[in-house]
């Protein structure tokens, strides 16, 4: 095994798609691999996994700034916990949902099935500019907004929304606010409780550099005992499974949002992640990604692109789309500019007809400068 903490560095690879799936760092390989290990010579027996869910649950809650770690559930991915979450809120014929037309198709699926049972929707429309005004968001909440479902920072934009006017807004009126924080937890500061945030659901396998199959539900500690997951298991109870049959006691924690046995590779790799990242500081993550960002951004303008995520101190987050120069665009399409990097070992992604960019804190400024020199007409 490489002795970089971060192999991704000596592949070759100029690797700028943290925003999609990210390469692990060797810490957190590791971890899987001891618990193959573990698994293939004793199973369980001997093991901590028991005692390690706990400090999952703890390291989440540590990374997104929330009160106790009762509030955790590990879930395999961002879709099942914004799902899940609103399926538990027992909305009713006319209730309105609350979102944006910029959202990842799985935060919109759940809800437009919601909508087949009479929910009711109002959107808020992403600007051209990659923006979205808080002011639109709060003037379409309404005295019947249940819920306002949003990401923390958009996938196709890289644009970053500030939540706390917004929950103040719909908790006015006694709804609720569920974050998607998929892009934003483990790349910048994330406070569920400084932002008055109910629910917040974050996938591990993007910014907190975690295994595909990894991920964190979040609910607020008083809401929990209203809620009645839609999928219950014997790990949802109260007492697990010496709680009997007959009756419905739900665990008092959000551990009643986990209905069976635990994915334990995928969440011991996450609980790696989120340590490495703890160990360096959230902090001193985001400060690193802000330089890496900015250097990009100077990068390819330089180069002829046009830079189109918002970038106001508020709004920029570690994802950067832009357009190739013109003239390069004139000779070949986005399509073709993205394979043409792969092959030289440059991994971006193609988003609504331009390119992402998403490096990580650890990105060289070599590699940056690689990108936009194959990017030169």
């Amino acid at each position: 095994m490489s002795s970089n903490p971060y192999p991704v560095l000596d592949s070759g690879l100029a690797f700028f798609n943290h925003a999609g799936v990210s390469p692990l760092p060797a810490d957190v390989a590791q971890a899987v691999h001891d618990y193959a290990d573990q698994a293939g010579r004793s199973g369980y027996f001997g093991s901590t996994w028991m005692d390690d869910m706990a400090d999952f649950r703890q390291v989440s809650a540590e990374l997104i700034g929330a009160r106790s770690p009762d509030e955790i559930a590990f879930v395999p991915n961002t879709a099942t916990g914004v799902s899940v979450s609103a399926g538990a809120l027992n909305l009713q014929n006319g209730d309105r949902i609350l979102v944006t037309d910029a959202e990842y198709p799985s935060n919109r699926h759940f809800y437009n099935a919601l909508h087949q049972r009479g929910v009711e929707l109002d959107v808020v429309r992403q600007q051209d500019d990659g923006r979205i005004p808080t002011e639109d968001i709060l003037s379409a909440v309404s005295e019947r907004t249940k819920l306002v479902g949003i990401s923390h920072v958009q996938w196709g934009s890289g644009f970053r929304s500030n939540l706390r006017p917004i929950a103040d807004a719909v908790h006015a009126v006694g709804g609720l606010l569920s974050v998607d924080a998929i892009q934003s937890a483990g790349a910048l500061p994330v406070s569920v409780a400084e932002d008055d945030v109910d629910i917040l659901a974050a996938g591990g396998h993007k910014w907190m550099l975690g295994p595909t199959g990894s991920g964190m539900l979040y609910v607020r500690e008083e809401l929990i005992g209203d809620l009645i997951p839609p999928v219950l298991g014997a790990n949802s109870m109260d007492g697990g499974l010496e709680a009997g049959n007959d009756e419905l006691i739900l665990s008092p924690t959000a551990s009643r949002f986990e209905p069976g046995a635990t994915p334990t590779a995928t969440m011991l790799g996450m609980r790696a992640a989120i340590r490495h990242l703890l160990n360096i500081g959230i902090d001193n993550v985001w400060a690193q990604l802000e330089s890496v960002t900015a250097y990009l951004c100077d990068a390819l303008s330089d180069a002829g692109c046009r830079v189109y995520s918002p970038r106001g101190e508020s709004e920029r987050s570690g994802i950067v789309i832009f357009d190739p120069p013109e003239e390069l665009a004139a000779r070949e399409t986005v399509d073709d500019t993205w394979e043409r990097l792969q092959d030289a070992g440059i991994i971006t992604a193609v988003r609504f007809g331009r390119l992402r960019a998403s490096p990580h804190f650890y990105t060289p400024e070599s590699d940056m400068d690689r990108l936009a020199n194959a990017l030169r007409a």
